[in-house]
């Protein structure tokens, strides 16, 4: 598509600004924001619908409700909460080290520390870690996780093919982060004879979603150097440096941190808010419709990640779906000076499975409102 483009009827001829009095923008969008769209200007909210029948709709939960089995259990995994053949999403609240290290035979991992303080240990050495840490595990490395506070919420997102960042192109090589702010791990090889005779050292792998365990007679973290372009690595959100533009809002895919295959992975930061008068200061009501969106809310500019009020709230948008600010809890009847909230958004093509861990405290995004 994409070989006209045409303006009908009542518009402005600037999305996103100047838009017609008594009117409502819906944003009509296809690969993300990235490929064709269409802006329809109406004359009453998208999202103004009387009820839905059926499970088309959008949902929010608090992630501090969710029951996560991990949370009493040190041998519990994380808990899937949907999934599709490209990305499974979990929610862990794991309270004390894995007994055992573990490794996923099923694709890379990404893990997004909500809250909590420790040390990801993996065949290439060990990774401290803090609120606001995305972890990246590539697939079949082994790895623990190791928190040494109680109090913490984990994000997995389980990714069928690699790992990896989106193109540059005319941004250059500082945006959104520099290369040089990724931790690798040193090596820190275990010393023989550690455990005592007789000891054994477990390794749980998941294949296929089963598990199977291998049983070793020395500590398998035994990797005195490594060397390659792939490893563990570490990322603060903090270091993350997003573009903005003072007279448009940036969509949401330039906001995108990591790519896999059928996903992008965003990371919503702090950033000066649009000062124009004319353009809207919230993204406009629209409709993703090739990827099904999930949204969690991570931190406040000024608060630690994991500290405020409606930190651990997460928001599903599927496909097709209207949604925008009056579901949105970033609308305000007033321009405020800066967008304020860290967000971890995740964008999947193929629509997700939700597990009934979810469903169970799911609600509508309107009763939410």
């Amino acid at each position: 598509m994409g070989v006209f483009r045409e303006s009908k009827g009542v518009v402005s001829r600037q999305g996103q600004a100047q838009r017609p009095a008594g009117t409502y923008e819906d944003q009509y969008s296809r690969h993300g924001f990235a490929g064709d769209q269409a802006m329809l200007y109406r004359r009453h909210p998208a999202t103004a619908w009387a009820r839905i029948e059926g499970d088309f709709r959008n949902t929010v939960a608090d992630v501090r409700e969710l029951e996560l089995p991990d949370a009493t259990d040190p041998r519990a995994l994380p808990t899937k909460l949907m999934y599709n053949d490209d990305v499974a999403v979990y929610a862990s609240r794991r309270s004390e080290p894995m007994p055992f290290y573990y490794r996923n035979a099923d694709g890379d991992d990404l893990i997004f520390v909500q809250r909590g303080t420790g040390r990801l240990t993996t065949d290439f050495g060990p990774l401290d870690f803090q609120a606001g840490d995305y972890l990246a595990v590539p697939k079949g490395i082994t790895y623990r996780l190791e928190p040494d506070s109680r109090d913490n919420i984990f994000y997995f997102v389980q990714t069928t093919g690699p790992l990896g960042f989106p193109e540059r192109g005319l941004l250059g090589q500082y945006v959104p982060f520099d290369y040089g702010v990724l931790r690798t791990p040193e090596p820190r090889p275990a010393e023989d004879g550690e455990g005592g005779e007789g000891a054994e050292w477990e390794v749980v792998v998941k294949r296929g979603d089963r598990l199977s365990s291998i049983f070793y007679p020395f500590d398998p973290f035994d990797v005195v150097g490594w060397q390659g372009s792939t490893a563990p690595f570490k990322l603060s959100m903090y270091d993350i440096r997003s573009i903005s533009a003072e007279r448009l809002d940036i969509p949401p895919s330039g906001y995108t941190t990591f790519t896999a295959p059928g996903c992008l992975i965003c990371t919503f930061t702090p950033r000066p808010m649009q000062s124009d008068p004319d353009s809207s200061f919230v993204p406009p009501y629209h409709r993703n419709v090739d990827y099904d969106e999930i949204a969690f809310v991570v931190g406040t500019e000024g608060e630690q990640a994991g500290a405020g009020p409606r930190d651990g709230t997460l928001y599903l948008n599927p496909q097709g779906a209207h949604h925008g600010p009056d579901a949105n809890p970033f609308s305000s009847a007033e321009r405020p000076e800066r967008f304020t909230t860290y967000l971890l958004n995740i964008d999947v093509e193929r629509p997700l499975t939700i597990t009934s861990a979810y469903e169970s405290h799911a609600r509508d995004q309107q009763e939410q409102a």
